[in-house]
C-alpha cells in the first residue's frame, strides 16, 4: 500500500471525509472508476489524481480555523491557490500565502512530487518545518515566512536541489543555521531574518555562488562573519545586523564586487573600518551603527559615490570627518552621532544636496555651525546637540524649509534661533537658545 495514504490514516485526518471523496481515493488502489469532477479525464491522469487525494486528506491540517474550497464536487483547476500544470498534469503550485491558515504543514506535502512553488507565507501556521518538505525533487520557490512556525531548519531542506529561493523570515525559529543548506547550488535568496537562530554563520555558505541576497539579521547569531562569504561573486545583498557577532570585519567582503548593501549593524564588532570597503563601487547603503568599531572614519569612503546611506553612529569612531564624504552626491542619511568625533564640521558637507537627515550629535565637534548648511533645501533632521560647538547659529539656517527636528542643546552656541515665527509650530527643537524675534 502507498506509504502516503492509507484508509486507516485518511480517517484520522479527516473524519468528517464522505463517501464521495472515499470514492476518489479508492481509484489510487483499484481500477479507474471514481468520479471525474475533481479531476477531468482521470483515465489520463493518474498523478493528479493522487496530489488531489492528497490534499483532500490533509486540508482540515493545513487550513485550521481557515477555509478552502478544495473538493471533490470542484474542478481542481478552480481550488483556491491550486497550480495544475504539465503533461500529464500534475500540482505545480500551491500559492497559499494571505489565506488566514492557522493549522501545521502536513508532511504528506514531501509527496506532491510535481510541486515547484510551495507558498505559505503570511499565515498564522504553527509547529515545525517537517522534513519531508526535502523530498521535494522538483521545488523552486519555498516561502514560510511571517508565521508562526517553531522548532529548527530542517537539514533535509539542502535535498531540495532545483531550489532557488527560500524564505523563512519572520517566525520563530530556533537552533543553528544548517551548514547542508551550502548544497542548494541553484540558491539565489537566502532569507532567515527574524527568528531566534542561534550558534555561528556557517562557512558552508559560501559555496552557494548563485547566491544574490543573503538575510540573517535579527537572529541571535554568534561567532565571527565568516571570511569566505567574500565568495559570493553574485551578492547584491548581505543583511547580517541585529545580532552578537563579534571580531573585525573581514577584508575579504571588500571582493563582493555586485554589492549593494551591507547591513551589519547593531552586532558587537570591533577594530577599524576596513578602507578596502571603498571598492564596494555599487553599494547604496552602509550600514555599520551600533558596534564597537574605532579609529578613523576611512577618507576612501568618499568613493562610494551611490551611496545613498551611511550610518556609523553609536561606535567609538575618533578623528575629524573626512571631507572626501563631499563626493557622496547621493547621500540622503548620513548619521555620525554618538562617536567621539573631533575638528570642526567641514565645509565640504554642504555640498550634499538630497542630504534629509544629517546626526552630528554626541561627539566632541567644535567651531562654528556652516551657514552651508543652510542650502541642504532637503534637510529635515539636523541634529548637533551635545557638542561644543560654539559662536551664533547662522541666519541661514532659517531658510530651511523641510526641517522638522533641529537640535542644538549641550553647546556653547550665543545669540538666538533665526527662525519664521510660523515655523515654530511645525518644528520639533531642542535648544537652550530663544528663537530670534521678527
Amino acid at each position: 500500500m502507498r506509504q502516503f495514504l492509507s484508509f486507516a490514516s485518511l480517517r484520522r485526518s479527516a473524519p468528517a471525509i464522505n463517501f464521495t471523496i472515499l470514492s476518489l481515493v479508492l481509484f489510487i488502489f483499484q481500477p479507474l472508476q471514481a468520479s471525474d469532477i475533481a479531476v477531468p479525464n482521470i483515465q489520463s491522469n493518474p498523478g493528479l489524481v493522487k496530489d488531489c487525494a492528497l490534499l483532500l486528506a490533509v486540508k482540515d491540517t493545513l487550513t485550521g480555523k481557515a477555509t478552502l474550497n478544495w473538493s471533490d464536487s470542484t474542478d481542481i483547476a478552480h481550488w483556491d491557490g491550486v497550480i495544475v500544470a504539465g503533461t500529464p498534469a500534475r500540482i505545480q503550485a500551491l500559492e497559499l500565502n494571505d489565506k488566514g491558515l492557522t493549522g501545521s504543514i502536513p508532511p504528506e506535502l514531501g509527496n506532491l512530487t510535481g510541486l515547484e512553488w510551495l507558498l505559505l507565507h503570511n499565515n498564522q501556521l504553527t509547529g515545525s518545518i517537517a522534513p519531508e518538505l526535502g523530498n521535494l525533487e522538483n521545488l523552486k520557490k519555498l516561502a514560510l515566512a511571517n508565521n508562526q512556525l517553531t522548532g529548527n531548519i530542517p537539514p533535509e531542506l539542502a535535498n531540495l536541489a532545483s531550489l532557488t529561493g527560500l524564505a523563512l523570515q519572520k517566525n520563530q525559529l530556533t537552533g543553528s543555521i544548517p551548514p547542508e543548506l551550502g548544497r542548494l547550488a541553484r540558491l539565489t535568496g537566502l532569507i532567515l531574518s527574524d527568528n531566534r537562530l542561534t550558534g555561528t554563520i556557517p562557512p558552508e555558505l559560501s559555496r552557494l555562488a548563485n547566491l544574490t541576497h543573503l538575510f540573517l539579521d535579527n537572529n541571535q547569531l554568534s561567532g565571527i562573519i565568516p571570511p569566505e562569504l567574500g565568495s559570493l561573486a553574485s551578492l547584491t545583498a548581505l543583511a547580517l545586523s541585529d545580532n552578537q557577532l563579534i571580531g573585525n570585519i573581514p577584508i575579504e567582503l571588500s571582493s563582493l564586487a555586485n554589492l549593494k548593501e551591507l547591513v551589519l549593524e547593531n552586532n558587537q564588532l570591533i577594530g577599524n573600518i576596513p578602507s578596502e570597503l571603498s571598492r564596494l563601487v555599487k553599494l547604496t547603503l552602509l550600514a555599520l551603527s551600533d558596534n564597537l568599531l574605532t579609529e578613523d572614519i576611512p577618507p576612501e569612503l568618499g568613493r562610494l559615490t551611490n551611496l545613498t546611506m551611511l550610518t556609523l553612529n553609536h561606535n567609538l569612531l575618533n578623528g575629524s570627518i573626512p571631507p572626501e564624504l563631499e563626493n557622496l552626491a547621493n547621500l540622503t542619511m548620513l548619521t555620525l552621532n554618538n562617536n567621539l568625533l573631533t575638528g570642526s564640521i567641514p565645509l565640504e558637507l554642504s555640498s550634499l544636496a538630497n542630504l534629509k537627515i544629517l546626526t552630528l550629535n554626541n561627539n566632541q565637534l567644535s567651531g562654528g555651525i556652516l551657514p552651508g548648511l543652510g542650502r541642504l533645501a532637503n534637510l529635515t533632521h539636523l541634529l548637533l546637540h551635545h557638542n561644543q560647538l560654539s559662536g551664533t547659529v547662522p541666519p541661514e539656517l532659517g531658510n530651511l524649509a523641510n526641517l522638522t527636528h533641529l537640535t542644538l542643546i549641550g553647546n556653547q552656541l550665543t545669540g538666538c534661533l533665526p527662525l519664521n515665527v510660523d515655523r515654530i509650530n511645525s518644528l520639533t527643537i531642542k535648544s537652550d537658545l530663544p528663537v530670534c524675534p521678527p
